[in-house]
This record gives C-alpha cells, sequence and structure tokens, in this order.
C-alpha cells in the first residue's frame, strides 16, 4: 500500500475511493480485502496558533459487519516526515548546508530557526543510521565525492558522499523525493 502521497487531495481522492481499490489493498497484518474505511486526518502543530493537515488514517474495519483486524494505518504527504516535528524542507536544508561544508550546529539553526543546536547531533545520528538505506539506491559510489569530504570528521566522510549522491538523485527535496520513490521514512 502507497504511503507517501505529493498532496493532500491526491490522498484524499484515494481514501474517498477505497471501494473502488477493494481488490487491490490488502491489509498487511490480517491479510484481508475490502475492510478499509477512512479515518480522519492527520494533524501537526506547527505553532500554538497553526496546525496543517499532514496526512489521513484509514482503518482495517473490524465493526459494522467487516471482518478486519482494527489496525489503522496512517498516509502522509512526502513533505512530511512521520514522528519527526519538523517537514521535509528543514532536513533538506540541513543537508544542502552540510553538503556546502558548513558546520552542523550552523547548518542546524538555518534550517530550523533555532538559536540551540542540541538536537543537530541527534539529527546526524539519525542520518547516520540510514546510510545503509540510501547506498542501497546506488550501484556505485564515485571516488571524486569522497575527496572532497576529506577533512570532514569520520561520521561525515561516511555520511556526506552518500548524502550528495541522494542529493544529485533527487534534485529538489531529496527528502521528499526519497520518500515518494522509496514509499519509506526518510528518518
Amino acid at each position: 500500500m502507497k504511503r507517501f502521497y505529493p498532496d493532500f487531495e491526491s490522498i484524499n481522492a484515494f481514501t474517498l475511493s477505497l471501494d473502488y481499490h477493494q481488490d487491490a489493498l490488502k491489509c498487511a497484518h490480517c491479510f484481508k480485502q475490502d475492510q478499509f474505511v477512512s479515518h480522519g486526518i492527520i494533524y501537526k502543530q506547527r505553532s500554538s496558533a497553526s496546525r496543517d493537515k499532514v496526512g489521513k488514517r484509514i482503518f482495517c474495519s473490524n465493526r459494522y459487519g467487516h471482518s478486519g483486524c482494527g489496525r489503522t494505518f496512517q498516509l502522509y504527504l512526502a513533505q512530511e516526515i512521520p514522528a519527526f516535528h519538523y517537514n521535509a524542507t528543514h532536513l533538506f536544508v540541513f543537508i544542502t548546508l552540510l553538503l556546502s561544508h558548513h558546520s552542523v550546529k550552523m547548518a542546524y539553526c538555518t534550517a530550523t530557526g533555532q538559536a540551540s543546536f542540541r538536537h543537530a547531533w541527534r539529527w546526524m545520528n539519525l542520518l547516520l543510521k540510514q546510510v545503509a538505506s540510501f547506498k542501497s539506491l546506488f550501484l556505485y559510489r564515485p571516488k571524486s565525492t569522497t575527496a572532497s569530504f576529506q577533512n570532514a570528521t569520520l561520521r561525515s566522510r561516511i555520511l556526506l558522499p552518500v548524502l550528495w549522491q541522494l542529493h544529485q538523485h533527487f534534485s529538489s527535496n531529496l527528502c521528499a523525493g526519497y520518500q515518494l520513490m522509496t514509499q519509506h521514512a526518510f528518518l
């Protein structure tokens, strides 16, 4: 089942036409078909005054004559990273600044607009955990990219060439592009 969509209208159109897709949709847990029901909108609280629509839920219904398992599945906009406060654009700015040889602290503060950089290292660790997943998209790694990051820390020498390749492949927003292509969360 597709998890990431380019815009909210396509998520909404999909959830409103679940009966049309009944033969193609199968629950990943109970393997039953024709049990999905639209279950509501997912919001993210951006500030105390605003909250944005970032996705919808569908429910493998076990009510009203349905025999599903009762699990809920979340469908997200490609711009949103599930369980992550900031969206893909913030992470894209962070990665772009890192690739431009800016410090981790400066890249984080610029991307998020925060004065504190205490979560910058968490972002680096999350990215480092995904290196194997990122590398699996490519068959080779050019030698020229590793040379440009030779003076970086060990963590950055491992991470930055892989992020550079992702950046070359997904030119506009690598986080959203990765999520649309692989249907897996970027982090």
